[in-house]
């Protein structure tokens, strides 16, 4: 492997280079822009992987931290080789790793489309849900790929015992033709042979999400994955989480027990944590009131606090949300019809927002256009190389200030820029422009 120059000082007039990052087998990997600065300090990058017959396209490339002690180099090694695992169509993949002056680059599937973070936001802005369709396609494809990852066994057909731990909407993402894929494997627990257990209180992924086992710091399984894809559905359903419940103070945590998030959170952890473990059964009825029966039997099951009376699988999750789909969408809804919801969701949010803005002069956020809001309303039409990004932390800021609704659904938050709010996952297009050009777009 060798390490092309990364200079990208253009003569002056003349056509802008590519930024080369590296060289992998004859593979070059040219610099596109910044996707998101995360609060753990890992970079991701929009990156366009070129061929040496020519031929190109794009990929994510995600700058770990470089790690400081033995065992956290041992288990990078695993989350790698876990993630190498993982071949099925709703997860997006992760295709290799390179070592680029002494930090660690991963290389994984782009998923072209929004994240669900991005999608819920817009509904928000519209002032109006997913439909329960949608919701329950969304949801059942994620069940598919969780079932895969919980089902993975090991070259001798032992169980790896997968967890995915942060089944959250900026973790799941929605293609341009209505493809769903779950991403970030990274923040996984597994029994792979020789794997290294943290001995911090830290709760892996967003904090919102978590199930109550593993807040409580409990041995998980998959079923506390169900729990999680259990509250992202009923945001689909409802455009609302367990946190917007207007209720007495919580309960203080259980005597002991300290816990620390991954990342900055908006809310306390501790704050979050008590208010998820009083959830009651009442609550969740109360939330899930006013959608199709059938669906708030399936929320209310896979948000019980007893993990013996949720689902015990995701496929049985799944299969229940596929049957209610059979019946419900005679006709059927799959990619097509997610494809063009999304297409009307985004259209009918920047009309309001538009509207808004003639009443509400100077609040539209900086830099925001209609166009990085809509997307074509032609079913199929290819996307656009040029497109603008996917800003999911604008649109957050945009219906929470301009309509007065909850834009900020999740607690843990990623660094966008010094004191943006909490950004999508590893695979969303949130761009932030660096001051000037980097010669190295490593250092960025």
């Amino acid at each position: 492997m060798t390490t092309p120059d990364t200079t990208t000082e253009d003569p002056p007039g003349g056509q802008r280079r590519p930024r080369v990052l590296f060289n992998v087998g004859g593979t070059v990997f040219e610099f596109v822009r910044k996707l998101e600065v995360r609060s753990t300090g890992e970079l991701l990058m929009l990156v366009r992987r070129r061929y040496r017959d020519g031929q190109s396209g794009l990929v994510v490339v995600k700058r770990l931290r470089s790690p400081a002690t033995f065992v956290e180099r041992r288990r990078l090694v695993e989350e790698v080789s876990l993630t190498f695992r993982l071949k099925h169509p709703n997860i997006a993949q992760v295709h290799q790793i390179k070592l680029y002056r002494g930090s660690p680059h991963v290389v994984m599937e782009y998923v072209e489309g929004r994240s669900l973070d991005t999608l819920l936001n817009l509904a928000a802005m519209r002032r109006r849900p997913m439909t329960a369709s949608l919701a329950a396609f969304v949801t059942a494809e994620v069940a598919e790929a969780l079932h895969h990852a919980h089902g993975m066994v090991d070259d001798w057909n032992r169980p790896l015992g997968i967890v995915h731990r942060d089944v959250s909407p900026r973790n799941i993402r929605v293609g341009t033709h209505g493809d769903v894929k779950l991403t970030n494997f990274t923040a996984a627990s597994s029994r792979m042979p020789g794997r290294e257990l943290t001995s911090r209180p830290l709760v892996k992924g967003d904090v919102a999400y978590a199930s109550p086992e593993m807040m409580l710091r409990e041995p998980v399984d998959a079923r506390s994955d169900i729990f999680s894809l259990g509250l992202v559905l009923l945001e689909l359903l409802t455009g609302r989480h367990p946190l917007s419940l207007e209720e007495s103070e919580p309960p203080p945590l259980p005597e002991g027990l300290t816990l620390e998030a991954q990342g900055p959170t908006w809310m306390p952890v501790e704050e979050v944590a008590a208010r998820m473990l009083s959830l009651t059964p009442e609550q969740v009825a109360r939330l899930v009131a006013g959608i199709p029966e059938g669906l708030a039997a399936v929320v209310r099951r896979a948000l019980r606090r007893d993990p013996a009376e949720r689902f015990q699988s995701a496929e049985e999750m799944g299969s229940v949300l596929r049957g209610w789909l059979r019946v419900q969408a005679p006709s059927g809804h799959g990619r097509h019809e997610t494809a063009e919801e999304v297409a009307r969701v985004a259209v009918e949010a920047t009309l309001r927002r538009n509207q808004a803005e003639l009443l509400e002069g100077g609040l539209h956020p900086e830099g925001l256009t209609a166009e990085e809001a809509s997307v074509s309303l032609e079913p199929g039409a290819p996307p656009s190389p040029e497109a603008p990004p996917d800003t999911a932390d604008a649109l957050a800021r945009e219906s929470a200030r301009v309509f007065g609704v909850p834009g900020l659904r999740g607690v843990t938050h990623s660094r966008a820029g010094e004191d943006g709010p909490r950004n999508t996952d590893v695979e969303v297009e949130v761009e932030v422009e660096p001051e000037e050009d980097p010669e190295d777009p490593s250092e960025i």
